[in-house]
C-alpha cells in the first residue's frame, strides 16, 4: 500500500541523459544562491518569519496541486494517437515492477507527462504541508532554540537549502512539463 502511495516519486527514476539537470543540477544551483541570500548576519535562516518567503509563497503553492491534477487529467484523456508514440531518441526509460518482474519500459509522451505531473502534484502537496509546518514553528527554527551555536546554524541552513531545493525542483520540472505540453507534444514524429 505504501509503495502505491509513493509511486508518483517514480518520476525521479526515469533515465534520460538530460533529466538529471532538470531534477537536480538546476534546482541545487539555484537553491544554493537562494539559501545564501536567505541567511542573516548571525548565520540563521530568515525565510520562516511571518512576512518571509515561505509565508509569501504559501498562497501560490496552495493552488498548484489543482493545476497539476487538471494537467494530469488532460494528459490521461488526450485524444490524439501520436501522444502514445515513444519519445524520440534518446528515449527516456524507467524500470517498472510488474507481477514481480522488473521491466525496462521506454516511455511514450503520455506516460512521461503523466509521471511528471503525478510527481509535481505530490511535490506541490508536500511543499504546502512543509511550508505550513515551517511557518507554524518558524520562530523556533529561526532562533534555533533546540541547538546552540554552530549545530543550530547548520540545521537552520540545511532546512532552508532543502526547502529551496524542493521548490526549485518543482519549478524547473514544471517549466519542463510546460515545454513538453506547449511545444514537444505538437511536434510531428520523424
Amino acid at each position: 500500500m505504501l509503495n502505491q502511495m509513493l509511486q508518483p516519486l517514480s518520476y525521479l527514476a526515469i533515465r534520460h541523459p538530460q533529466k538529471w539537470k532538470v531534477d537536480w543540477l538546476f534546482p541545487i544551483a539555484i537553491s544554493l544562491i537562494c539559501t545564501w541570500f536567505s541567511i542573516g548576519a548571525d548565520w540563521k535562516s530568515e525565510i520562516y518569519r511571518t512576512s518571509g518567503p515561505v509565508s509569501l509563497l504559501l498562497g501560490f503553492l496552495s493552488g498548484l496541486p489543482g493545476f497539476y491534477i487538471a494537467a494530469l487529467a488532460a494528459i490521461a484523456t488526450f485524444g490524439r494517437n501520436d501522444i502514445d508514440n515513444l519519445l524520440p531518441e534518446p528515449t527516456p526509460t524507467v524500470k517498472l515492477t510488474t507481477r514481480g518482474e522488473n521491466i525496462l519500459v521506454k516511455l511514450t509522451r503520455r506516460r512521461f507527462l503523466a509521471m511528471l505531473f503525478s510527481f509535481l502534484t505530490c511535490e506541490s502537496i508536500s511543499l504546502v504541508l512543509l511550508s505550513t509546518l515551517l511557518l507554524s514553528s518558524g520562530t523556533s527554527i529561526s532562533s534555533v532554540t533546540i541547538l546552540d551555536g554552530v549545530a543550530g546554524q547548520a540545521l537552520s541552513i540545511a532546512m532552508t537549502f532543502i526547502y529551496y531545493t524542493l521548490l526549485m525542483q518543482m519549478l524547473t520540472a514544471t517549466f519542463w512539463g510546460l515545454y513538453y505540453l506547449g511545444f514537444k507534444l505538437h511536434e510531428p514524429q520523424i
